[in-house]
């Protein structure tokens, strides 16, 4: 059975990744207005910083125990 931590980390690794994988499929329907534009950037950049920080904190975790 899964612990706490390990479902929030598998919770932030998926999430990361389908907004990294649906940004980019979003600007390319998207309006070619600056605010879409920055919206979709935020997504791509919060979709990175989850995976990234998900990775780490598995890392963390299995150096540990």
């Amino acid at each position: 059975m899964k612990t706490v931590q390990e479902r929030v980390e598998d919770a932030m690794r998926e999430v990361g990744t389908l907004l990294i994988a649906f940004a980019r499929l979003d600007a390319a329907l998207a309006e070619s207005r600056s605010v879409v534009r920055v919206l979709l950037f935020f997504f791509l950049l919060l979709g990175v910083v989850l995976f990234v920080a998900s990775l780490w904190l598995e890392r963390r975790t299995s150096r540990v125990g």
